[in-house]
């Protein structure tokens, strides 16, 4: 039957009102008049996201409706028609697949007479919504995504937990040079990881001379024009929020020092500017779980991190009004949206999250054979459902939950390791040129991970800026090039297409 096979099995016919009860072969059947649908809404709508990537978009209307598959091919985006286009059993709702590219507005385009309702009255209408990437409001978070802009990590250098065998960055002594190779290039912020407790006496007292050693650092970097954030890094509570969701005298103990830890850091640089800033913790967990915390965990973690703030505010000068860092699970972004609870009544507090998706291209690719990233890569081993429209949508939420309520927001690591072969090399540019330039669009400051891994690649290899020399470690664009695109304002000529067209094509390891 050519009907049923117009509307998809759909049942159309108009509802029969038949009299009942009666016996006259004389009866008629009167037939309802039905009007024609109503578009009700379109999924997103015009003030929601459509961007990057296979999407779905859902057009709703107030009875239900059919439509032939064959005219998938009339509805356009952006010119382009769909990749799909139907309605699932009797519903109301069209679902349409299509490819979303990049570009700033997506035009969706329904011609008239597609969409049929009961009696086969169609809408006789164009359907035509355009989804645009809405600008950065201007608040306070986003003062302070250019405030900080692009930074770096000095990473493995007093975050070192083991000091037996020196610093783990190799470096006795920093001195102004990476600083200044920074400033240079256009970077607005270092954040420099501390571990405290390895350097405390029997009574929680931080050692003098280390606290003079840090301030030192600190000061080289403010004096090159750099922001400065310091943390708690490997600290001996960064694993253990399991042990202390389930025992209440080791949770006491840990408050303990997290309070007298913070007490004295904050002391110590209490009446310097707002140029520098605390971040309470770095990536608590539990253990070997770097997944997510139980309710109990998060719940403690959330006290952990208003001892901090409150021990930091306690010490009144500058302090009281510093800008503080805090996270949750592990920093994770996801955790971070889902779990963290900002203190109540503190206006200057910035949200913290890390984030080295995906962690076989980012972190092992030598573990895990993984040296690719992105539309070109290796589909075998490469890391599936990880790539472009990803990086974006993570960083785009935390825009979402922060950026766009006034809540600042940064991301306190990322990065991708030296790899081993030039291809696999051209993949790691490209990946992170795209990730700043997404981080760019979410309004999130970015601050490299750099342990001072050098050119010769392999896992944790997270080399940038040579820590004693200042010289730029591997290919010399790569620094000024995440500047760019984490600040770069220009999207007319700088948007996600540009870097798109520039991903290298995989080429197999010679055997």
């Amino acid at each position: 039957m050519k009907l049923k096979n117009i509307f998809n099995t759909l049942s159309l016919a108009a509802v029969a009102l038949v009299a009942t009860g009666c016996q006259d072969t004389d009866a008629q059947t009167d037939v309802l008049e039905v009007d024609a649908p109503v578009l009700v809404s379109v999924t997103p709508d015009e003030t929601g996201l459509l961007l990057f990537g296979e999407k779905t978009i859902t057009v709703t209307f107030d009875k239900n409706i059919g439509f032939a598959t064959k005219n998938a091919s009339k509805i356009t985006l952006n010119g382009k028609s769909v990749k799909s286009a139907n309605v699932a059993g009797v519903s109301a709702s069209l679902t349409i697949k299509a490819d979303v590219d990049f570009e700033k507005t997506q035009k969706l385009h329904i011609p008239a007479g597609l969409i049929v309702g009961p009696q086969y009255k169609t809408y006789d209408k164009d359907i035509d919504i355009t989804w645009t990437v809405k600008a950065l409001p201007d608040n306070a978070a986003t003062q302070m995504t250019k405030k900080l802009g692009w930074g770096w990590n000095l990473g493995n250098h007093f975050d070192t937990s083991d000091m037996q065998w020196g610093y783990w960055d190799g470096v006795a002594t920093i001195t102004a040079a990476p600083f200044n190779t920074l400033a240079g290039a256009g970077a607005k912020t270092v954040r420099i990881p501390v571990t405290w407790t390895n350097h405390m006496d029997a009574t929680n007292t931080i050692d003098a001379a280390y606290l003079n050693e840090v301030k030192a650092v600190v000061d080289l970097a403010l004096n090159a024009g750099l922001n400065v954030i310091i943390n708690t890094h490997h600290d001996s509570f960064e694993t253990t929020l399991g042990d202390c969701a389930n025992d209440a005298t080791t949770a006491e103990a840990t408050a303990a020092l997290i309070k007298t830890l913070w007490t004295q850091v904050a002391t110590k640089f209490q009446s310097y500017d707002e140029r520098l800033i605390f971040e309470a913790f770095n990536e608590i967990h539990a253990g070997d779980n770097w997944n997510s915390g139980s309710e109990a965990e998060n719940a403690l973690l959330n006290e952990w991190n208003k001892i901090a703030v409150d021990a930091i505010r306690s010490t009144g000068g500058n302090n009281a009004t510093r800008w503080i860092a805090i996270s949750h699970y592990a920093a994770n972004v996801d955790q971070v949206i889902a779990n963290l609870q900002i203190p109540e009544g503190d206006n200057h507090i910035i949200v913290a999250a890390h984030c080295y998706d995906p962690y076989n291209f980012c972190l092992a690719p030598v573990a895990s054979g993984t040296d690719s990233w992105g539309h070109n890569a290796n589909a075998s081993t490469s890391v599936s459902g990880a790539n472009e429209e990803y990086v974006i949508s993570q960083l785009y939420k935390l825009r979402q939950a922060y950026i766009e309520k006034g809540i600042p927001c940064y991301l306190g690591e990322y990065g991708c390791v030296i790899q081993t072969t030039a291809n696999a090399n051209a993949f790691r540019k490209y990946y992170l040129e795209f990730y700043c330039r997404a981080a760019y669009l979410a309004g999130i400051p970015m601050f490299v991970w750099d342990n001072n891994g050098k050119a010769t690649g392999g896992d944790e290899e997270n080399g940038y800026i040579d820590h004693a020399t200042g010289a730029y470690v591997g290919d010399p664009e790569i620094v000024p090039m995440m500047i760019k695109a984490c600040t770069s304002t220009d999207e007319d000529n700088y948007w996600f297409d540009k870097i798109w067209s520039k991903s290298p094509v995989y080429e197999a390891p010679a055997e």
